[in-house]
């Protein structure tokens, strides 16, 4: 079986895709690597090329937030498998053999917990399930299926299917085309009621409604084994710019990847941030206690106008 792993990434995440690519060869995973790309630069092509069976493809401008191109990426894979990964993660170990299910039917997606899924809709006094509004949302505009699949929603930051389900990616392009607002608000859409998620609102919408979707895994692999994890950085600041107190227990694993590269003398996207730097341990312990209240601070000075 054959895979490839996708991201969609511009300058502004040029870190992040490297280090998540870089932890896929410093953990001896040979997955070739296509990188839908977005005004990036010359000293980003090197540095991401010289990872090994990496291919950057330019992608074209778009109104919308760049999170949105994942089925665009997704589509430009001709192997067996194709895994969409974020760019704002990494991998602790090999994990080539946890990515995929043989079985063809599945995609391979983290579902939410009831308790996870509760928080993600706290605006809407989320109880665990998704909740009834946004299901009929969903179901009138994918127009198929009466009855939900699922409960609770699921993660899009990693996802395995089978090249037999690129219909069904074409169909979430499509999707997402037809029910997002135009113009790039974020990766969260407050002005859209059902898709405030944007491209992961609108995928669980069809794995939900749409007749044919592929069925979710029984189980995800890559949250179970210390030795073989998937991490997603999903706060901000991102830790290659500054750690934040929960990322922080993964410094030690992330900078290993970062001394690898250096002892591989491999080209960078640029100059090694302070954040990524293994002998800063306490300094970057230091700042990430003080990063959120930072940027809690700037946040409120937005708002009132006074930065």
């Amino acid at each position: 079986m054959t895979n490839t792993i996708v991201v969609a990434m511009d300058h502004n995440y040029a870190w992040g895709a490297y280090m998540m690519i870089a932890s896929l060869r410093y953990n001896h995973m040979p997955e070739p690597v296509i990188v839908l790309g977005f005004g990036l630069t010359a000293a980003d092509r090197q540095a991401l090329l010289a990872l090994n069976n990496v291919r950057i493809i330019d992608g074209e401008s778009s109104s919308r937030n760049l999170t949105c191109c994942k089925p665009d990426a997704m589509a430009l894979a001709d192997t067996d498998y194709i895994t969409w990964v974020d760019c704002d993660s990494f991998f602790i170990g090999n994990c080539s053999d946890r990515l995929l299910w043989p079985d063809h039917d599945l995609i391979h997606i983290r579902l939410r917990q009831e308790s996870e899924n509760a928080a993600v809709f706290r605006h809407l006094g989320g109880q665990g399930i998704t909740p009834p509004a946004i299901l009929d949302a969903w179901r009138r505009d994918v127009g198929e299926r009466n009855e939900a699949r699922l409960a609770t929603c699921c993660s899009a930051c990693l996802m395995s299917l089978h090249r037999k389900h690129l219909p069904f990616v074409r169909r979430w392009s499509e999707q997402i085309a037809k029910v997002l607002p135009e113009g790039n608000v974020g990766v969260v859409d407050r002005r859209s009621f059902a898709y405030f998620q944007t491209d992961e609102s609108v995928l669980n919408s069809l794995l939900c409604f749409a007749e044919e979707a592929p069925t979710v895994s029984p189980y995800y692999k890559l949250d179970k084994d210390p030795a073989a994890l998937f991490v997603h950085f999903i706060s901000r600041p991102k830790p290659w710019d500054c750690w934040t107190p929960r990322p922080f227990r993964f410094f030690r694993q992330y900078t290993a990847v970062m001394d690898w590269a250096l002892a591989q003398k491999l080209p960078l996207p640029g100059p090694v941030p302070l954040a990524l730097r293994s002998d800063r341990y306490a300094t970057n312990y230091l700042r990430s206690r003080l990063a959120v209240p930072r940027r809690k601070f700037h946040t409120l000075l937005r708002r009132l106008h006074l930065e």
